[in-house]
């Protein structure tokens, strides 16, 4: 395990059964702009992406990399602010898709890979992984796309139990960063199955203290319900670059039981990519890799391995 990033007081909080699950080397990437991103990277071979939403970080893809790693090189980064990634200090940082965007694309810049990359991305992760796709199609080998979206269905409405911290200012932000209810109310909410002890403490172990939670709260205001939303327009930039990666094999991974992005979400990406693989989960929540980690890990090793078989593009 790599030293703790410069200043951060992050790896003090890792403590409890919990990081037997999460056995993997600490990496940082840092910034130009200032500050680190911790990563994972495990395994050789073809690159995998795996880009979180919020309010997760790289632990929830642990049973992947476990799966994947023996063939392939799982890069998993955790965005700034989050996961064991450096904590900006207050105005110092946008919290913007875009620049999650700009972020992820300097991150994988750094790495000077020279094969195209499978991408694999969940909740929010998904416009932040697509916005870097859609700028660079070439690069792109495969996209797997989990419980998320680009737009939003017809008649859609934002469920009570998101927008009481998305829309009620002040009072949203308390229950997020004080009282880290986002998290909990995920444990709640977002999976089929109970999630054990140690694993709700892996969730959290990054959020344990208050000054740790803003970009939790920070990634719900910047759902862009409306066009006058800051990141409005962005978001409709990544869903028109989504039409110019039909060349990369699209596999959908969907539990059915999420609350946030139902099945109509699913719907609206089948409808445009007719030919896209599709595993629809009944049993699973929101938090899918912790409802069904073993179907959906062997069924994206199959994917992988048929998408890898197909070539794809050079890297310039």
């Amino acid at each position: 395990m790599a030293k703790k990033a410069p200043g951060s007081r992050l790896p003090l909080l890792l403590k409890g059964p919990w990081i037997l699950a999460y056995p993997f080397r600490f990496n940082y990437f840092e910034r130009s702009e200032g500050g680190y991103l911790h990563y994972l990277d495990e395994g050789q071979g073809p690159p995998v992406l795996m880009v979180h939403g919020n309010p997760s970080w790289s632990f929830m893809y642990r049973s992947l990399i476990k799966a994947l790693s023996p063939h392939y090189r799982c890069l998993v980064p955790d965005h700034l602010g989050m996961g064991l990634s450096s904590r900006p200090k207050r105005g110092s940082y946008g919290f913007r898709l875009m620049d999650r965007v700009n972020d992820l694309t300097a991150f994988i810049d750094s790495l000077n890979l020279t094969e195209p990359i499978h991408l694999v991305a969940h909740d929010w992760g998904g416009p932040i992984g697509l916005g870097w796709a859609g700028l660079n199609p070439q690069r792109v080998a495969s996209i797997t796309l989990m419980n998320t979206g680009l737009r939003l269905p017809k008649d859609y409405v934002l469920p009570f139990k998101l927008s009481l911290f998305r829309n009620t200012g002040l009072f949203g932000q308390i229950l997020a960063k004080r009282f880290n209810l986002f998290l909990w109310g995920l444990f709640r909410h977002g999976s089929v199955r109970p999630l054990p002890s140690a694993v709700r403490q892996g969730w959290l172990a990054p959020y344990r203290l208050p000054e740790f939670r803003q970009a939790i709260s920070r990634f719900v205001e910047d759902i862009p319900l409306a066009p006058n939303h800051p990141s409005w327009s962005a978001l409709q930039n990544v869903d028109k670059s989504f039409e110019g990666l039909s060349h990369a094999p699209l596999f959908l991974v969907w539990g059915l039981q999420d609350f946030v992005f139902d099945p109509a979400f699913l719907a609206d990406f089948q409808a445009r990519r007719p030919k896209a693989r599709v595993l629809a989960l009944p049993r699973a929540g929101h938090l899918l890799l912790e409802d069904e980690p073993e179907q959906i890990a062997s069924a994206l090793s199959q994917f992988l391995g048929q998408a890898q078989s197909l070539g794809g593009p050079e890297v310039p």
